[in-house]
């Protein structure tokens, strides 16, 4: 017996002692056709995936100055720098103990396996929009808590009594279905830039993002050009950069090193090896690790290199976080529009992001329903409320946990397993916040990739549906903002049968839409307007316009091959009872 063997018997033995176990069963293995092997590096791969929040939570929280005052109001002396220092430590830990809870509290609660970490996005708009930046916002650290403590209470009660769920369901066919190719494009737009990806996509004064990838020595940071900037000298500098400026374009050796892992990962998923993520991860970040003072190093020999790899020489490191915990305060005024805006910002990116892994793991029903999802939204809403504790934003579900489905995870012990990720990074956080960037960028470019599949299922016939899921899907990622995207989505939607509803009482009939062929146009007649708009029936489908599997030669299902996840793959089966 080779060596391949061994460790097959091996794997196959610790998946059926699991899967008898009361691990097993809890988790319902059999019945969702798991094993444990496929949940470890389904968990694995998501917290590779999503441990940059660890690093960059931290940086954007603690912008906001957190509980730091200083005596004479200067939130630019050297005491409240020192503070402001100490609290981004502290949110290293905070932000670990909250992904911890939100995690485990999905896995035992919703046996779903989606990871919860605080939601990038709303952390931004916390720091620079409702704190300010260094505390100079409209509103005090203490409120904002207080104001997302109260949001995560709203929520738990919407969750709990089933309304929550019963709003999301009415969001229009179409929207569901682009909700998870716009997660999708969203993941690997993220994928494709600096920050979470491999540079390839950077920002551009003239047209906002242009081709990118240069070198650090010739990026142009980019300048929030206020008042404050223009006259006081007082200028907040973000991460976007140009390459404009200096030149440069496709010459960084780090995205060139990203392209190999991401080559690395496909080409091992095309041999279907789910543990693609993790080998490329690994791989390029172990790379990375031993090239010191080369061109691809996190640690460059520069202040921030200098800073990172003072960090990880700690190896083991604890932080307090006594100077974060339960900042809050009775003293609301100002946090109204904050707290509405946390509401409506995390309840359609839950939402979305919840239906869209759902979708992609072949577990929703034709109405929309999936198992135990008031349980993932309560779970959800609990881990917002816990996190407020410890400082933080809005803790969210997110949308790297993609990266874990593709790897074939399917139950809770995916979540639960990221939740001891998590534990660990407490102790290890300067290791695991040292996995580069563009280690990481190539599988989310792959998972987005990968949920585009349900695009297929929008009836692109119908002008109200193509231009809905259209809108879905452009939007998500243009305004990094899953809640604005179904925003725009569902607003066309409701906007076009409005005005067919109010047409019908003057006589103009709703249009019907129930011919594929009714707005396809052949594109080689696509600027031909001699040509009628409808192009000829082809001769294997059948009258109504639709292929004709036996004429064609083949089905639709054998067409899509292994891109398509049935429910009873996804361990859902029809007669399967689902708890909303």
């Amino acid at each position: 017996m080779g060596w391949h063997d061994k460790m097959n018997a091996f794997a196959e033995k610790v998946n059926s002692s699991v899967g008898n176990s009361f691990v097993g069963r809890f988790f319902e293995f059999e019945t969702r056709n798991a094993t444990f092997i496929s949940e470890l590096r389904g968990a694995t791969a998501t917290f590779m995936s999503m441990a940059y929040i660890l690093a960059v939570n931290p940086r954007i929280l603690s912008d906001s100055g957190g509980p730091c005052v200083d005596a004479d109001g200067n939130p630019f002396s050297d005491a409240y720098s020192d503070c402001v220092e100490s609290i981004r430590r502290q949110y290293v830990t905070s932000t670990a103990i909250a992904s911890l809870f939100g995690c485990v509290a999905m896995g035992l609660l919703a046996n779903l396996p989606i990871a919860l970490a605080p939601g990038m996005g709303m952390n931004a708009y916390f720091t620079y929009s409702v704190v300010g930046f260094r505390g100079s916002g409209n509103v005090s650290f203490q409120a904002a808590l207080t104001a997302v403590l109260i949001e995560g209470a709203i929520f738990l009660f919407l969750a709990v009594t089933g309304i929550r769920y019963a709003i999301i369901r009415i969001i229009p066919e179409p929207a569901r279905h682009a909700t998870p190719p716009a997660i999708g494009c969203f993941l690997a737009h993220l994928g494709l830039q600096t920050a979470e990806g491999i540079g390839v996509v950077v920002s551009d004064v003239a047209t906002a993002v242009t081709l990118g990838a240069c070198p650090p020595e010739r990026r142009t940071l980019m300048v929030a050009y206020t008042d404050e900037c223009r006259d006081d000298g007082i200028c907040v500098f973000s991460d976007a950069y140009t390459c404009d400026v200096l030149g440069g374009v496709m010459t960084s050796a780090r995205t060139w090193v990203g392209i190999l892992g991401f080559v690395i990962m496909a080409v091992m998923l095309a041999y279907k090896e789910r543990s693609a993520f993790i080998c490329g991860i690994g791989l390029i970040t172990v790379t990375d690790g031993f090239a010191s003072n080369t061109a691809i190093t996190y640690f460059p020999d520069t202040q921030e290199g200098d800073a990172r790899f003072e960090y990880f020489k700690q190896v083991i490191n604890i932080e307090s976080v006594n100077e974060l915990l339960a900042q809050y305060t009775g003293n609301l005024s100002h946090v109204g529009v904050a707290l509405i805006t946390f509401f409506y910002v995390d309840f359609l990116d839950t939402s979305g992001t919840l239906l869209g892994l759902a979708h992609a793991m072949g577990v929703v029903d034709e109405e929309g329903n999936f198992p135990k999802s008031r349980a993932a939204f309560s779970a959800d809403a609990l881990a917002t409320m816990f996190g407020s504790v410890f400082g933080l934003s809005p803790v969210t579900s997110y949308i790297e946990s993609g990266s874990g489905v593709e790897a074939g995870s399917k139950t809770g012990l995916t979540a639960c397993t990221c939740g001891f990720y998590f534990f660990l990074s407490i102790f290890f956080a300067p290791i695991i916040a040292s996995i580069p960037p563009w280690a990481r960028g190539g599988a989310l470019i792959i998972v987005g990739a990968l949920m585009c599949r349900s695009l297929g299922s929008v009836k692109w016939w119908d002008v109200t549906h193509a231009i809905t899921a259209f809108l879905t899907v452009i939007v998500i990622p243009l305004t990094y903002s899953i809640a604005h995207g179904l925003i725009a989505g569902i607003g066309a939607y409701m906007f076009m049968h409005g005005t067919f509803w109010l047409l019908s009482f003057v006589g103009i009939e709703k249009p019907v839409f129930t011919n594929p062929d009714d707005f396809y146009i052949e594109p080689e007649d696509a600027f031909d307007v001699s040509d009628n708009v409808k192009a000829p029936m082809d001769e294997t489908a059948d009258e109504d316009g639709m292929p004709n599997d036996e004429e064609a030669g083949t089905s639709s299902a054998e067409a899509s091959g292994d891109l398509n996840v049935s429910p009873d793959d996804a361990g859902l089966k029809a007669s399967d009872e689902v708890e909303t």
